[in-house]
């Protein structure tokens, strides 16, 4: 491991690479991890049931929005294959077929979810008074389901061709707006109706808006306009085909996988209203590690998408395991500031006491499994990059949904576990899934499939 390290650290090009892909993508997510924290620590102020409606609501919008992440992953998987292979034509074609796709879809979800999501919130949740407050928030979050996915489209193809800058503005944009949204909406400020959780969700919502028109700058570069000639701009049905046969995979893993947590959190409301509300603080917490998970991630799927496409397999199996690397370092340092800071993380989304008192032992052991959600996520990515991402998708759903939720009430209701118990579970769940995907990786099955 020490040996792992220190080549990791050398200024090699791979890794000169796999920085330069990744950071812009760790700042633009820590940007979408600031509206999730932002509505957390403001909603926070208005006491413990709208704090654990907020995270009830957001964990399930949160599904939909892995949705939206996981079909545009397939717009990056394939940009990237086709930029190593030098398709210019093959790069435009999938974009723009993508983008039909998105607002199609994204609008219908838009609608439907904002009809749809008290009944949603009545079939997860106990609590009635929880229960009207996630409702509420869920519906007005859905109102920004279509801009979110067609910006997640569009993101999907900058990465592609190694243009993070774009994800990155982009989402720094929707973070400060949304901030700005919240300060307004949620406490009434600037002469606007005090509209507590309603107001945290429209400002995300709203936020969508400028974060889709800074992203449409970047297609006025000199070196994007060669993938766009006439051809590209007709609708294409096997490219449409190719992009959801790629897409469905990583989209439904997303959402049945965090619809799983919305179990969890289910859970967590059995046990208490405290617990629930303190499992909404720490999954906040929890999001400042996901960052650099998810950015070394897409940086790993880009090289090995393009590598594929090269035909160059060492440098997608070494760009792979490099970025796992990078982020284990990172994440296991975040894990000691779990422990070490943990409860002046916690205090800054809740002033309850006894939210930060639960919540805490439950952060302990979430630092102790950093290390593993690192391996998990990076080399995760790269094997949907690879084009294994149906096997990716099966082992989520068999670990998560017979072995995470049973486990969760096993330890937190039937052993009167709490807190402690279901975050046991998280930490076996997580730990499980890093060694199927790292030892299924090294087996180098995917060397011959071709997207």
């Amino acid at each position: 491991m020490l040996h792992r390290i220190h080549r990791v650290l050398k200024l090699t090009r791979l890794n000169q690479k796999i920085l330069t892909l990744a950071i812009p993508v760790f700042f633009g997510m820590l940007s979408y991890t600031a509206i999730m924290i932002s509505d957390t620590a403001m909603v926070g102020k208005l006491g413990e049931v709208p704090l654990a409606a907020v995270g009830f609501g957001g964990m399930v919008y949160f599904s939909i929005f892995a949705f939206l992440m996981g079909g545009s992953m397939a717009v990056q998987i394939i940009v990237a294959r086709r930029y190593g292979e030098k398709n210019d034509i093959g790069v435009g074609n999938a974009l723009v077929n993508a983008i039909y796709i998105s607002i199609t879809i994204g609008t219908i979800m838009s609608l439907l979810g904002f009809i749809y999501s008290p009944q949603i919130m009545q079939l997860l949740g106990d609590d009635p008074e929880v229960i009207n407050y996630a409702g509420d928030y869920l519906a007005y979050r859905f109102l920004g389901t279509g801009f979110f996915f067609l910006g997640f489209a569009l993101r999907g193809f900058f990465d592609g061709i190694g243009i993070v800058q774009a994800g990155m503005l982009s989402s720094i944009t929707a973070a400060v707006t949304n901030i700005f949204l919240n300060w307004i909406l949620i406490f009434g400020n600037l002469g606007f109706p005090e509209m507590g959780v309603r107001g945290a969700a429209i400002a995300s919502s709203l936020s969508s808006i400028p974060s889709l028109l800074i992203i449409f700058f970047f297609f006025f570069r000199k070196d994007v306009a060669p993938f766009f000639k006439a051809q590209v701009w007709k609708p294409n049905f096997e490219i449409i085909k190719e992009l959801c046969v790629v897409g469905i995979a990583p989209a439904v893993e997303g959402t049945l996988t965090n619809l799983s947590f919305a179990g969890f959190y289910k859970i967590a409301g059995l046990i208490s209203t405290t617990t629930l509300a303190a499992s909404s603080v720490v999954i906040s917490c929890m999001s400042l590690s996901f960052m650099p998970g998810i950015a070394f991630g897409i940086a790993a799927t880009t090289i090995l998408g393009q590598a594929m496409g090269q035909g160059k397999i060492r440098l997608a199996y070494q760009g792979t395991m490099r970025s796992a690397t990078f982020s284990a370092i990172v994440m296991g340092t975040m894990g000691v500031v779990f422990i070490v800071f943990g409860r002046q993380l916690l205090a800054m989304f809740t002033d309850a006491p006894a939210v930060i008192r639960e919540g805490y032992p439950a952060l302990c052991i979430v630092a102790l499994v950093q290390v593993g959600d690192a391996y998990h996520m990076v080399v995760g990515s790269a094997l949907r990059s690879s084009g294994m991402m149906y096997w990716v998708m099966f082992a989520y759903l068999i670990i998560s949904f017979l072995v995470m939720l049973p486990l969760a009430y096993l330890f937190g209701i039937v052993l009167k576990g709490g807190s402690i118990g279901i975050w046991a579970a998280f930490f076996i769940w997580i730990l499980l899934l890093a060694i199927s995907f790292v030892r299924k990786f090294r087996k180098k099955e995917w060397v011959n499939i071709r997207i």
